[in-house]
């Protein structure tokens, strides 16, 4: 079943509700994290927590007590009983009146929505969308403001795919819409650097240690198109797919390579590990 609370009190999804004012719902200004549970334990969440509070203090947002939040995550999932979940939080900026200004905002709503976790895939069909990133100035936040991934997420579909490779004003591969993306070439596992604008990924993070473990060289570079279709091989990372291989690209069959296997099975083991000393 799905399970919602909002600032930390659980709330029927019927009754789950916002204000219009909120500037979350007004201008996307707000943030979340998406992860899942696995044996019905939330998987990285100390590291989604950094990553969504570190966000907060450099777009100045004022938001909940994290130990609430993260009370509020727990909660959530219990409320949604048994079976593995997809978890999504959400930090607004809060509501005030249409002129107000920013910093008399907040703190906003915190909102924890559980689901059940949809059946994932093991490989996927990618395609090279024109649909460029907007100019970032360093890593990215996941913000509110998501249209413009949808849209890219879309133009894959239409074409055939299922996630969207995009890139920056120079055409240089920079992420998937909801993914970090890397290739391996001549045994080097390359991935675009978070300072080109690519998410700060947290299974992206686990995916370059994993990789040093197992001596697999690593390097945080561009990656331009012919880079990319070139490449031995091409994985995506995330925090639902986990490491999967990307069998298909702008049409064209590809061979999921065994530097791949490995990394996907290292990840694998090295969050069961973590979950398992819990």
């Amino acid at each position: 079943m799905t399970a919602i609370s909002i600032d930390g009190q659980l709330v029927a999804p019927e009754h789950a509700m916002i204000s219009v004012l909120d500037r979350g719902l007004l201008y996307g200004d707000g943030l979340f994290e998406v992860l899942r549970t696995w044996h019905g334990a939330p998987v990285d969440l100390p590291a989604h927590l950094d990553r969504l509070y570190a966000s907060a203090e450099a777009l100045a947002r004022r938001a909940i007590d994290r130990g609430a939040l993260a009370a509020a995550v727990h909660a959530t999932l219990a409320a949604a009983g048994a079976g593995e979940q997809r978890i999504r939080i959400v930090l607004t900026r809060g509501p005030g009146a249409l002129s107000a200004r920013t910093e008399e905002l907040g703190p906003g709503r915190a909102i924890v929505i559980a689901e059940p976790l949809p059946e994932l895939p093991t490989e996927v069909a990618c395609a090279v969308v024109d649909w460029p990133l907007p100019r970032r100035p360093g890593p990215a936040h996941k913000s509110l403001a998501y249209l413009d991934h949808i849209v890219a997420r879309d133009l894959a579909r239409a074409a055939g795919a299922d996630e969207a490779l995009r890139l920056d004003g120079q055409g240089l591969v920079v992420e998937g819409a909801t993914s970090n993306v890397h290739v391996v070439v001549d045994g080097t596992l390359v991935s675009p650097p978070a300072a080109a604008g690519a998410l700060p990924g947290v299974v992206r993070g686990r995916l370059l240690a994993a990789a040093a473990r197992l001596g697999i060289a690593v390097r945080e570079d561009r990656i331009t198109v012919d880079q990319l279709r070139a490449a031995d091989e091409i994985l995506l990372t995330s925090s639902l797919r986990g490491v999967v291989a990307v069998t298909r690209l702008d049409g064209v069959a590809r061979v999921a390579g065994r530097t791949t296997a490995r990394l996907a099975a290292a990840v694998r083991e090295e969050v069961l590990a973590a979950l398992a000393c819990r």
